[in-house]
């Protein structure tokens, strides 16, 4: 047969029909957003612009904890106020104002205390700011975030206007890191899942007595920890056990029988991965990207037994992940690369469960003091140029071989309107099938598939990137 004939029979041979149409799972929404201390820096609105123009639908704020980093307590302070003078919300208001403004939902987080909310004794290996904070300084300062980010707070930059909403709250940053939250390890039992529970609960009494509708979200902890107790790090999965009040292993998880089980309404994590996004952790209680089940398995035996309270369904979201790229980093992934770990790391972590993924960052850091200590995992290199990721995150679809012939297509649609599912034929790209979408929902379904093809949506004049299957 000449090259053209085979050509032709493969053409031929390709049949697609739809299997099945979009299931329950795919009106499941998926929620994506960025990360990025940007976003309080210089050029905050651009990069807040940006994020909405990219599709996403929130950001992650780190606000810091705007109160004097002084020995003692201000005289004079009252804490649950936010309009005290000692406050200094200047920048958070800023980003929130144009965060909102831009249509992006916000997710305001802080980590480190002040000096004199800190507990008494901090050693000197101790971070500053990490040493067993204070549950009752957490309280005051949950009311006082809530109160000045409930929507009917005089915006002081605009008279007579409201500073915006605030939907969620974050309690600090991977506490089971001795760079956040120390100590650790009490001998060799966890000391930090428990310290945390209790700042995690006195911070959701402080923002629930304002508003009871606000979402306080879990601190994401860090995908690695050590393997012997005692160390800089405890395992997340651990770190999450011991959080929500469990015992036992898997099959045979119960209550262990907290006073005050942990109060709060997300459940995060920050699954970053050493490889491809399928690369699962090496230890079994760490926690990379195909591995949250971990963490949504436990969360859900705590709701069981009553170690995650309130009693509802707790939403999972991954409030930062990435992959440095190269260029710019020399350690980093291709950049070509890069996009399609991307698209493979929301299908794969949406399949689990999770709502809401913010990718960490939007646009690259200066590699200040090093590369090492910096990250390149934006979707605009640091000179403002776009990456492929930029359109893996406006527009991700995935396309994979499901036994046989045939073949499940995933994604999210940036707009509203006829998606076509194109496959590439020579030089051209032939239509496959159509089906309506609503914008920034998630698509499911199978088609039928035999032969190598390459796939992609579309939508409008818009089109992800092309997928291949084998």
């Amino acid at each position: 047969m000449s090259g053209a004939g085979r050509r032709r029979a493969i053409v031929a041979c390709v049949a697609l029909a739809l299997l099945c149409p979009a299931g329950a799972r795919a009106a499941r929404p998926l929620e994506q957003g960025f990360f990025d201390g940007a976003f309080m820096g210089p050029n905050a609105g651009a990069w807040l612009k940006r994020s909405a123009d990219a599709g996403a639908d929130a950001v992650r704020i780190e606000i810091g904890w705007v109160a004097p980093d002084t020995a003692s307590r201000p005289a004079g302070f009252d804490a649950r106020n936010p309009a005290d003078p000692a406050y200094d919300f200047s920048r958070a208001d800023a980003a929130i104002r144009q965060a909102s403004d831009d249509g992006l939902r916000v997710i305001a987080s802080f980590t480190g205390a002040p000096r004199w909310a800190e507990g008494p004794g901090r050693p000197d290996d101790a971070p500053p700011g990490s040493w067993r904070p204070d549950p009752h300084a957490l309280e005051d300062y949950g009311v006082a975030l809530a109160r000045r980010y409930s929507g009917s707070f005089p915006d002081p930059a605009r008279p007579g206007r409201r500073l915006p909403r605030v939907a969620a709250f974050q309690l600090w940053n991977e506490p089971n890191l001795s760079k956040y939250l120390t100590p650790q390890w009490s001998g060799f039992r966890s000391a930090s899942p428990t310290l945390y529970r209790r700042m995690l609960n006195a911070f959701y009494r402080g923002v629930k007595s304002i508003d009871p509708r606000a979402l306080v979200v879990t601190a994401g902890t860090a995908p690695f920890g050590d393997p012997q107790p005692g160390g800089l790090r405890i395992m997340p999965a651990r770190f999450v056990h011991d959080l929500l009040c469990l015992r036992g292993a898997a099959g045979r998880l119960r209550s262990a029988g907290c006073r005050d089980p942990a109060h709060f309404d997300v459940l995060a994590h920050h699954p970053y991965s050493v490889g491809s996004p399928d690369t699962a952790a090496l230890n079994p209680d760490d926690v990379s990207i195909p591995d949250v089940g971990k963490l949504t398995y436990l969360l859900r035996a705590a709701e069981r037994t009553g170690g995650a309270l309130p009693r509802i369904h707790h939403a999972t979201w991954v409030t930062e992940v990435g992959y440095n790229t190269k260029p710019p980093n020399p350690y980093g992934v291709p950049v070509a690369v890069d996009a399609r770990w991307m698209t493979q790391a929301l299908e794969i972590l949406w399949s689990q469960g999770v709502d809401l993924i913010c990718w960490n960052t939007i646009v690259d850091q200066p590699p200040v003091p090093s590369y090492s200590l910096t990250s390149q995992s934006g979707v605009y290199f640091l000179d403002g140029r776009p990456k492929p990721t930029l359109q893996a995150f406006r527009f991700p679809f995935v396309a994979s071989r499901a036994g046989g012939s045939a073949v499940q297509i995933w994604g999210r649609s940036p707009a509203a309107g006829r998606l076509v599912i194109e496959r590439r034929a020579g030089a051209r790209w032939k239509t496959a099938f159509t089906l309506d979408v609503t914008a920034r929902s998630t698509f499911l379904a199978r088609i039928r598939l035999t032969g190598r093809v390459r796939l992609r949506a579309r939508i409008g004049r818009e089109t992800s990137l092309a997928w291949p299957v084998t």
